[in-house]
């Protein structure tokens, strides 16, 4: 978490506790300095009378002139103003310690009406305007990347959320299809399919909706997906799935790998007519995973017109990996015409 999104810049700044901390800290520059010239409590005194005056000429910059003249694109007035008040704060601040050092019969501070003290208390309440105006101006550029922070945040949860109401229809549309071609044959393996099928809607609905989920459970979620596909393609496919590695550890962003399983079946091995393979290898190491997935393609006479895609499977993975996993991934798509091979390399670091 960046420190402009951390709750305790948040409360700091709420409170205006950045204002406390400044003004205490600057009394305390002022203190120590009279403190070199005056005895007793006349530099406490002093000091509180000197930050008084710079603080009310700060705020009435800040809130006011500021405000009304500079945002107002008013340069000239606002220049104008801005030395005019300053003459004025000078002109009261060696009033208020003229008075002082009277009472105090401080001789140090008698001598306030010369060029040089005065020209120093313009030069001093400049100044505080200056730092206070360039902190004003940096706490403003943070509020900045705050806001512009959260609303990148906002925009990506929200196509991310949108991406995954895609997956899940485009699945379930398949997924139908293979239980439509089942009962038209009356096949004895619809029960079977009908209860595959729950397990993997059952994942799409609860552990779909989250962030991140165990990589274990995100391999079961596809090996129930390929059980599903033995039963409706039976005999006629060639299917291996090799996994390397441990995957108990580690998490990942959920139905990341469903749309190139889809794929494979959708547009390689149920068009052809005597089937063909599917060959997964997912090698997994410290804090970086290695998925490939090759499948034999039909040729040109074996194509049907249900083959046909609109590429919004293999468009939505891409839109999700470029949002999940930004320069934390590489994915490769190669199509020779008789095989389909698709290679991600992912580090399993969290990104966002």
């Amino acid at each position: 978490m960046s420190l402009v999104n951390s709750k305790g810049y948040s409360r700091f700044t709420r409170y205006k506790l950045h204002h406390f901390a400044f003004w205490l800290a600057y009394f305390f520059f002022w203190y120590f300095f009279y403190n070199q010239q005056l005895e007793g409590g006349s530099s406490f005194v002093t000091a509180f009378i000197t930050i008084s005056i710079h603080g009310l000429m700060v705020y009435f910059n800040m809130y006011f002139l500021f405000s009304r003249l500079f945002k107002q694109r008013q340069y000239i007035s606002y220049v104008v103003s801005v030395v005019l008040t300053v003459l004025l704060a000078s002109l009261i601040w060696a009033m208020a310690l003229n008075s002082l050092s009277i009472i105090t019969n401080h001789a140090p501070l008698r001598d306030i009406w010369s060029v040089r003290f005065f020209t120093a208390c313009f030069a001093s309440i400049t100044y505080s305007l200056a730092i206070t105006m360039s902190l004003k101006m940096v706490k403003q550029w943070y509020e900045r990347e705050r806001v512009a922070e959260n609303l990148e945040r906002i925009n990506m949860e929200t196509e991310l959320k949108y991406l995954k109401t895609q997956i899940n229809p485009h699945f379930l549309f398949n997924s139908l299809n293979s239980l439509y071609a089942l009962t038209l044959q009356k096949s004895e393996k619809a029960p079977e399919l009908v209860l595959k099928l729950s397990e993997i809607l059952r994942y799409v609905l609860y552990d779909g909706s989250e962030r991140w989920v165990s990589l274990e459970k995100e391999i079961s979620y596809l090996q129930s997906y390929l059980d599903l596909e033995k039963i409706r393609n039976g005999d006629r496919l060639n299917l291996e799935f090799n996994i390397k590695g441990d995957p108990k550890t580690k998490q990942i962003a959920p139905m990341l790998f469903l749309t190139f399983l889809e794929n494979s079946f959708k547009h390689g091995i149920n068009q052809k007519a005597e089937g063909g393979f599917v060959k997964i290898d997912m090698d997994i190491e410290d804090k970086h995973l290695d998925f490939s997935i090759e499948n034999s393609r039909p040729k040109e006479k074996e194509k049907r017109l249900n083959g046909k895609s609109g590429g919004i499977g293999l468009e939505n993975i891409k839109k999700r990996l470029a949002l999940l996993y930004p320069d934390l991934h590489k994915l490769e798509i190669d199509d020779d015409g008789d095989n389909y091979r698709v290679k991600l390399n992912l580090s399993l670091e969290r990104p966002i």
